[in-house]
């Protein structure tokens, strides 16, 4: 049986979770989902199902925490409380069912990254890991790792500075430069603790994106093993939409708990 952190939510059922578990971690401008948009199909040509999942995707709560970042207004605790509802959601309705079905599930970030941003801020640290101690130890943790010095070229030639992802709340400053480099500086350093306690696989993402992608091949091939044939991907996308029409939580379908 699957193992988590600590704790398991009522009423989830973590047996016959046959599938894999992928994480792919690392700071805002990376290149998560980059790489994980060259998996997914890399990894439904060998005939492998696959679900790619990431933060605010969730039906409950994902648009709700885009909808209040937007006033710039919310506080640490409160943050951090609105993305645990949203991934506690994202598992239950997507992560299990998927796993439960054979897929192969692609997260862009987990709940490290989570901890990360909220430690930052101050946040403490056994809270966090108690709040979230539900999670599902993953298969494979990827952690796409890159220095501030490499990382500031690639956001400002592709979107730009964001509120949160330059720490505004936190250096209130008229130089969102310089208050990007200080966040991403904290966050790196907490990421950095975080890949040693979990023990992620790190991945050096200084390189172009081929080079990247060939790193994560290599490591995702050795995590799965050899590939399945095509018609498995058929099978269960029609096991995971069976799976997927569960009862709410802590209510018995056919005797079985709800998953």
């Amino acid at each position: 049986m699957r193992e988590t952190y600590g704790s398991v939510l009522p009423g989830m059922n973590l047996e016959d979770l046959s599938g894999k578990l992928i994480v792919i971690e690392g700071t805002d401008g990376v290149g998560r989902s980059t790489q994980i948009n060259l998996l997914k199909p890399w990894l439904e040509q060998q005939g492998r199902a696959v679900l790619d999942t990431g933060m605010t995707r969730s039906d409950l709560a994902g648009k709700g925490i885009k909808q209040a970042k937007e006033g710039h207004t919310l506080g640490r605790i409160t943050l951090s409380l609105f993305y645990a509802t949203d991934f506690v959601d994202r598992l239950e309705k997507q992560i299990v069912p998927a796993l439960r079905a054979g897929f192969v599930v692609l997260t862009d970030r987990y709940i490290y990254s989570l901890m990360a941003r909220a430690m930052v801020r101050g946040v403490d640290a056994p809270w966090l890991r108690n709040v979230y101690s539900f999670a599902l130890k993953p298969d494979a943790m990827f952690y796409l790792r890159i220095s501030v010095d490499d990382l500031i070229p690639r956001v400002v030639f592709s979107r730009g500075f964001d509120y949160w992802e330059s720490g505004m709340d936190l250096h209130p400053s008229e130089d969102m430069y310089e208050s990007f480099r200080k966040y991403q500086t904290a966050l790196l350093a907490q990421f950095d603790r975080l890949a040693e306690e979990y023990s992620f696989t790190v991945i050096d993402a200084t390189p172009d994106i081929p080079t990247v992608f060939g790193q994560l091949k290599e490591a995702v091939s050795r995590v799965l093993g050899p590939p399945e044939a095509a018609p498995a991907v058929v099978e269960r996308k029609a096991a995971a939409a069976a799976a997927s029409s569960v009862p709410p939580r802590g209510v018995a379908s056919d005797g079985d708990a709800a998953a």
